[in-house]
């Protein structure tokens, strides 16, 4: 399904929308470079769910084009898709740039939120770590792909290894990808830490979560961020990286279960 243009910011958002169940819609974002595919796992645990996947602009089915993207312009994305929908409260759950979406969206607009579920969010890096990301956002710049290192850094190498499918399944979805409408989203992460947050205006119940060797989104940014927000909870899953959906999507998507039921 797309999302008409109704005058709002001149936006198109694709979205999926399972509408049959009763209770609290669920609202998932994505991470950089992905669509709402990645969300395969919890597409199939929550289809008897309220729920919502959607791609984020110059993602996926979405408009493109924009050479330039702010957190504003996700979080007007995001009310422009709830207004349509007629959703007046939700439970918000965000990966990676996702979660960093999810948390300014809820932030200024926490009246909305029912729960807030914040998974793999950078927060507070080292001048290394934002080296890091820095050196990967000039290679794309530069046009040499990442998607290989991506992929290995999202993944143990024991489940590539068992599930050469997943590999397959996320290397398309990066490769179809154009850098011209990654770039300007990716740049936004890479420079992240300079948006500041009102933590103090995220007081609905909220779940961190994390792999234990996410080496991007790290366990001691989340513990972090968990002393940030007052009423938060804080899941290390075990046996993960950065795709903690994905690969350990059992005990992932049993904790969304249990949290925002």
């Amino acid at each position: 399904m797309q999302l008409p243009n109704n005058g709002f910011d001149d936006r198109l958002t694709y979205y999926e929308l399972n509408n049959d169940s009763l209770g609290t819609p669920t609202i998932f974002i994505h991470g950089v470079g992905l669509n709402n595919t990645m969300w395969l796992p919890q597409k199939k645990y929550f289809q008897n769910y309220k729920v919502v996947f959607y791609d984020l602009l110059n993602h996926g089915k979405s408009k493109k084009g924009y050479k330039e993207l702010k957190f504003e312009n996700f979080n007007n994305q995001l009310m422009q898709l709830i207004k349509f929908l007629n959703i007046k409260k939700f439970n918000l759950i965000g990966f990676s740039v996702g979660a960093l979406i999810a948390q300014h969206f809820a932030s200024i607009h926490f009246n909305r939120i029912n729960k807030l579920v914040i998974i793999a969010s950078v927060y507070k890096r080292s001048d290394e770590q934002i080296k890091k990301v820095k050196n990967r956002y000039k290679k794309t710049c530069e046009g040499k792909g990442i998607s290989k290192d991506s992929i290995h850094r999202w993944f143990s190498q024991k489940y590539l290894e068992n599930n050469p499918e997943v590999y397959h399944y996320f290397f398309d979805i990066l490769n179809k990808k154009k850098d011209e409408n990654f770039l300007p989203a990716y740049k936004l992460f890479v420079e992240s830490d300079s948006y500041n947050i009102d933590f103090s205006n995220i007081d609905m119940p909220t779940l961190i979560m994390t792999g234990k060797h996410d080496v991007g989104s790290t366990p001691e940014m989340s513990k972090k961020l968990h002393q940030e927000i007052t009423d938060s909870e804080l899941y290390i899953i075990p046996n993960a990286k950065h795709m903690a959906a994905f690969e350990q999507d059992r005990l992932v998507n049993s904790k969304i279960s249990s949290f925002i039921k």
